[in-house]
């Protein structure tokens, strides 16, 4: 079904929240970045986004404040590739884009506002565009493997919001979870971010979780986690609390959809110190039932469910926007980054299609830190390369110092590259 062409969006039920926790220095973002085999041409690269613009309406757009609700205007002004110069997830200037795309060398980079898309939707909007810059080249490509056809009109599957679509519950789980640990250190000049990409074998790494029994997610998770256990326990405080990694998950895997916005939910593994000293298989062991237990569509279902139904009570939303934002950050500060320690966001494998393939090396991916927690980690993979990279906004760098550490004890061969020395 072709998508009617409008002059505005709704935010999806899981972009309300990204509005109102944003402020001028910080913005909920996250980057993707293409590595290619020669230097990036600028004029093809305007006119791949310029092409693909007309396929994803749903980007071109800004944030506009409503009575009630923030909401999407359709944004009409030329939306320019830039050279990559500044930090990384810098903040959007108010009523601009909501994206950027920029460039460095052989390098691309898609800079995504959480309020208008999640990973796999932003990577499909990604994908489109280096096809598009690569047809520019000369080279045939097919709209396969997640590339979107550009001579087709946008279909109206892709701007839904899945999340009304799908849940169903009535039985409503409790958002309540205990304070989660919080690393500290000495804050990094304001604006300036710690960047930290270790690159592996994609094998090695899948061979030595099999090895395991676990997932690559779960191995990584549970070895990040870990190293912050030991970082907190290394620590002279007498309170210890609670390591929590937040796993999002694309919930596109459980539901038969084709939107291109938000359509995630979260999962928060995680270990007590309090209940005495743990070893890495134990914590292996906690990371691996807990997500595959709540990996499931039911329990995943019922939490989309509990978002769902606060959005559909009729006093709520006749409330004004000034007042709902004064709750929603409460209930934010409350059960949002109060209850995990960092976040961990695995892409999977980038997937092109084939005439496209030679034409990359590898692709990255990184979180934009919270607003509260100092460090986050990002993995994606592209051929035989593996790059989990970690974003800190703190000058010790500890803990991805003891992941990488612990990977290579396990075997593992590890190529580091960095932004800052030491």
């Amino acid at each position: 079904m072709k998508a009617p062409k409008k002059d505005w969006y709704k935010l999806d039920n899981a972009a309300k929240i990204y509005p109102v926790i944003m402020n001028d220095r910080w913005m909920s973002m996250f980057r993707f970045t293409a590595h290619l085999t020669r230097d990036v041409d600028a004029a093809l690269l305007q006119r791949a986004l310029e092409r693909a613009l007309e396929r994803f309406p749903g980007n071109r757009v800004r944030l506009r404040r409503g009575i009630f609700w923030y909401y999407l205007e359709q944004y009409t002004k030329p939306i320019l590739v830039e050279p990559d110069v500044n930090n990384p997830c810098t903040p959007i200037a108010r009523g601009k884009e909501l994206f950027r795309l920029t460039y460095y060398r052989n390098r691309v980079s898609l800079e995504v506002f959480h309020a208008i898309a999640d990973g796999g939707g932003a990577l499909v909007f990604f994908k489109t565009i280096l096809a598009q810059y690569i047809r520019l080249l000369g080279v045939q490509v097919p709209a396969t493997h997640g590339v979107l056809d550009v001579d087709e009109p946008p279909g109206g599957e892709e701007l839904e919001d899945s999340f009304l679509r799908y849940s169903r519950m009535s039985v409503l789980p409790s958002r309540a979870e205990s304070r989660a640990y919080k690393l500290s250190g000495t804050p990094l000049e304001p604006g300036c971010i710690a960047l930290t990409t270790g690159l592996l074998s994609v094998d090695a790494v899948k061979t030595k979780a099999r090895a395991l029994r676990v997932s690559i997610t779960e191995y990584l998770a549970a070895t990040y986690l870990y190293a912050l256990y030991l970082v907190q326990r290394a620590q002279p405080t007498r309170r210890k609390y609670p390591v929590k990694v937040s796993v999002p998950v694309d919930l596109r895997r459980y539901y038969k959809t084709k939107t291109l916005r938000n359509f995630s939910q979260y999962v928060n593994p995680g270990i007590d110190p309090n209940y005495g000293e743990f070893t890495f298989e134990e914590t292996l062991a906690q990371v691996h039932h807990f997500l595959r237990y709540m990996l499931t569509e039911k329990n995943l279902n019922a939490r989309m469910s509990k978002n769902v139904s606060e959005e559909k009570v009729l006093a709520l939303r006749l409330v004004p926007l000034w007042i709902k934002n004064r709750a929603i950050m409460a209930v934010y500060l409350r059960t949002g980054e109060n209850t995990f320690t960092t976040a961990l966001s695995n892409i999977g494998p980038v997937e092109l299609p084939e005439s496209m393939r030679e034409y990359f090396t590898r692709f990255d991916m990184m979180l934009r830190t919270a607003r509260k927690n100092a460090i986050e980690c990002a993995v994606a993979s592209y051929g035989d390369t593996l790059s989990v990279t970690f974003t800190r906004t703190i000058r010790q760098p500890h803990v991805e110092r003891l992941f990488f550490q612990m990977l290579v004890r396990a075997g593992l061969k590890v190529r580091i590259e960095s932004n800052m020395e030491g």
